[in-house]
């Protein structure tokens, strides 16, 4: 039985998709990268991380230097962000049966903390873990792990991106992928998850069958 919940955080918790394109556009407007059109969103959206930055022709050297500028940006808009509709139902009903939730999300903590702030969900979640690496989430799921002494089996991971799957597939923590954030569908199950859902209401239902 599942005794502790991993969250992805943007896409997954945080309804951060049109942010991310509008901050994306004004640092492609910088640097002269080929910006996201309205009429782009859907392939990209079936398309992996890898194959996305291709084909935008963003230099892979670059793009630690953008993740930082990114983040920067995305705190001074925090305040447009609101929790997907139906997901702040879903923590509080776990939260009240006695679950165990926390983020793991390649956003910073600080951001992060400041968006639960401002949506008046401070202390909601356990832990707050940011996960350094765009490519290397399955080592920081690893460390939290360690850290808390449990298997694979006692933990499941909630997120939206077939990044996610792949690093709880090297670890063999069991994942729900959910349909409503940054990877379209069919990407997602490329990556087989465990379990596939289309709304807050079916991620909870499945959850509650696992903890």
């Amino acid at each position: 039985m599942v005794k502790h919940i991993l969250f992805d955080f943007d896409g997954t918790l945080v309804d951060s998709r049109a942010l991310l394109v509008k901050l994306y556009n004004e640092m492609a407007g910088v640097h002269q990268f080929r910006k996201i059109r309205e009429q782009d969103l859907a392939l990209l959206r079936s398309l992996s991380i890898a194959e996305r930055v291709d084909r935008l022709g963003v230099p892979a050297l670059q793009i630690p230097k953008l993740i930082i500028a990114g983040r920067q940006l995305y705190q001074d808009n925090i305040r447009t962000l609101h929790v997907v509709p139906g997901m702040k139902e879903v923590i509080a009903k776990l939260s009240s049966q006695g679950v165990k939730s926390s983020i793991l999300s390649s956003n910073s903590e600080a951001n992060i903390r400041l968006f639960l702030k401002n949506n008046k969900m401070e202390g909601v979640f356990k832990e707050i873990i940011s996960a350094k690496l765009l490519f290397g989430k399955h080592h920081s799921i690893r460390k939290v792990m360690k850290q808390w002494g449990t298997t694979a089996s006692r933990m499941i991971y909630v997120g939206d991106e077939l990044r996610d799957i792949e690093a709880c597939k090297k670890l063999g923590v069991p994942i729900v992928a959910v349909t409503w954030g940054y990877d379209a569908p069919r990407l997602l199950l490329r990556g087989q998850p465990d379990y596939f859902v289309n709304t807050p209401g079916e991620l909870l239902k499945t959850l509650q069958t696992l903890v």
